[in-house]
């Protein structure tokens, strides 16, 4: 059964077979930028006054799953995806991207747990969304994320246990890796402009971001150190290459390039060396609460996510990674979350963590900085005030596992 489309959720034009045409997906692009830089968000009215924004939802649907075994996990999500009642007809016959939450190294463990029973998405999930879409009728899908390989692209993926030949032999075929650290396979990058942007006016990318029809964000479900949550929204912090974002780049970009983007999106202690200088200079250096939320809510606004998957089987709590050291433990919540509006479905991620999504900011979860789904909510890009959410599958109570807060950095932010 499906749950009800709510009528502030903006519809999208289709074209005769049902489908989004490219031109209308560019038109309805165009149309958000230009109500977000005017304050507004499509079907939204905006007002100075948070609480009495209307703002776009769509519903979450939570679904329990205690392993990664694949058919249990393709039964599941299949059945959370039909509840959603309009995945079917947004990727028939489209282009999907699926950005996933992968990280910066492939060759650590947490504590002898290996990384996508932590930190990354596990491969499981990733080919039961895949198969799935690939069952609704998309032409191709397309798997990417930044990675600090120079390695062919399968060979990138494979040390997070994503297997090329595994992906196709339940696809299809029509599956390919990317890794977008660089302009790859294109022969130049996308510049795409931010609605409204605070700390980034526009980013320049591998093009797999935008030569697409649909865009989905496939994350994993854990706490973070700077944004509180890793939720839909935080797994677009990967979009950024390293060639022009990263920060072991001297005076030029460079298609070589593997460094993270630490000195210039996290302690902004440095701007990217893109074609032209994008970065406002509003951000404040060393304070990576205050930077890092606000530069994922500049990514959501360049890049509207059609789907979010979160994959909560089993991941870590109380930070985002071993890089954190023995503030991180293991813990297996045995969810997964699907929405079509991101804000939502992380608003619900964090409710199911046991989190208050609107909590003041510098309050946990969002300990160390700004509550960047609050700040979403004030940019227009969806609601994150539980009580104003639909939820669907097994429902909130049944799907909680209260996560450990996220640590307090000692250090607080420069004065």
């Amino acid at each position: 059964m499906s749950l009800p489309r709510n009528p502030a959720t903006p519809s999208t034009p289709r074209c005769p077979g049902g489908g989004l045409t490219r031109r209308d997906f560019l038109r309805g692009l165009a149309t958000a930028s230009a109500a977000l830089a005017a304050g507004t968000a499509p079907g939204a009215a905006r007002t100075d006054r948070g609480d009495a924004a209307r703002v776009p939802r769509a519903p979450t649907t939570l679904g329990l799953c205690q392993r990664y075994d694949y058919p249990a996990v393709r039964r599941t999500l299949g059945r959370m995806l039909d509840e959603l009642g309009d995945v079917r007809p947004l990727v028939r016959r489209k282009h999907v991207t699926v950005k996933v939450n992968l990280v910066n190294t492939s060759a650590e463990d947490v504590q002898g747990v290996p990384l996508w029973l932590t930190v990354t998405v596990h491969p499981v999930v990733a080919r039961a969304l895949g198969s799935l879409l690939i069952e609704y009728g998309a032409r191709e899908v397309v798997l990417c994320d930044q990675l600090p390989f120079r390695t062919p692209d399968p060979e990138a993926f494979a040390g997070y246990g994503f297997k090329l030949d595994e992906f196709r032999a339940v696809m299809d075929g029509r599956v390919r890796f990317e890794n977008t650290r660089n302009r790859g396979r294109h022969g130049s990058y996308a510049w795409v402009k931010v609605p409204g942007g605070e700390l980034a006016t526009a980013w320049e990318v591998n093009r797999s971001y935008v030569d697409t029809d649909v865009l989905v964000s496939l994350t994993k479900l854990k706490s973070h150190v700077s944004g509180g949550i890793t939720g839909a929204l935080k797994n677009l912090f990967g979009v950024p290459p390293s060639s022009l974002y990263g920060e072991d780049l001297k005076d030029e970009p460079d298609e070589n390039a593997i460094g993270y983007r630490g000195a210039t999106m996290h302690s902004c202690e440095r701007p990217p060396l893109t074609s032209a200088r994008s970065f406002t200079g509003r951000s404040v250096r060393g304070d990576h609460g205050y930077n890092v939320p606000r530069f994922i809510v500049d990514l959501a606004a360049a890049f509207p996510i059609h789907l979010a998957v979160i994959d909560g089987i089993s991941t870590i709590q109380t930070a985002e990674g071993w890089w954190n050291g023995a503030m991180v433990s293991v813990t297996r919540p045995g969810v997964l979350l699907a929405g079509r509006n991101p804000v939502c479905t992380d608003a619900v991620a964090a409710a199911v963590m046991g989190f208050d999504p609107d909590a003041p900011d510098r309050t946990w979860p969002f300990v160390n900085g700004t509550n960047h789904l609050a700040l979403a909510r004030r940019r227009g890009l969806g609601e994150n005030r539980l009580k104003r959410l639909e939820i669907g599958g097994v429902g909130l109570e049944a799907a909680r596992f209260e996560f450990h807060p996220t640590y307090r950095r000692l250090a607080g932010p420069p004065s």
